[in-house]
């Protein structure tokens, strides 16, 4: 068990980062897959279904984000339950936000993130048997560059003797 969940890292190492850029790969799931989405409150079984639950949280996410790109925070194995947890964060600028916001050049500040964190248990043939998606949420935002300084500025100048 411990080189079906050393294979399925690496599969899903390469796979996870284009996750929402390219078609998965669903081959590496089981016929009978179990997909639980706690946030949207789905629940599907079998692999044509939770095919159809990706493409739909897919084009959920790029119906919300005008530019999409999902980073893989951390990717652990845990033979105990057989299982691979994966820290994952969201980031986009929002549709919304770049309709209201076109004329700015900088849009590093429009972003926004999200962090999830997805589990999948293996089956006795190294195939991903479910999938569990948990504790999505905003990520918080870092204040630019600018910022920091103005206010560090601030606070010095607060805080300087008379």
């Amino acid at each position: 068990m411990e080189e079906h969940l050393a294979t399925m890292h690496e599969k899903l190492r390469h796979e996870l980062p284009n996750f929402f850029l390219k078609i998965p790969d669903y081959s590496i799931y089981a016929p009978d897959v179990e997909f639980q989405c706690q946030h949207l409150h789905l629940h599907t079984r079998g692999r044509a279904m939770y095919a159809v639950a990706v493409a739909l949280c897919r084009a959920l996410a790029w119906g919300y984000f005008a530019s999409l790109r999902l980073e893989l925070l951390a990717l652990t194995r845990h033979p105990e339950d057989w299982s691979l947890r994966a820290r994952w964060r969201l980031t986009g600028l929002p549709l919304h936000l770049l309709l209201l916001r076109w004329y700015r050049r900088d849009k590093r500040t429009l972003l926004r993130s999200y962090d999830a964190l997805s589990t999948f248990f293996l089956n006795s043939g190294g195939l991903i048997r479910c999938h569990r998606v948990d504790k999505l949420m905003p990520a918080p935002t870092a204040v630019p560059e600018p910022k920091k300084l103005l206010v560090a500025s601030a606070l010095a100048a607060a805080l300087a003797p008379p």
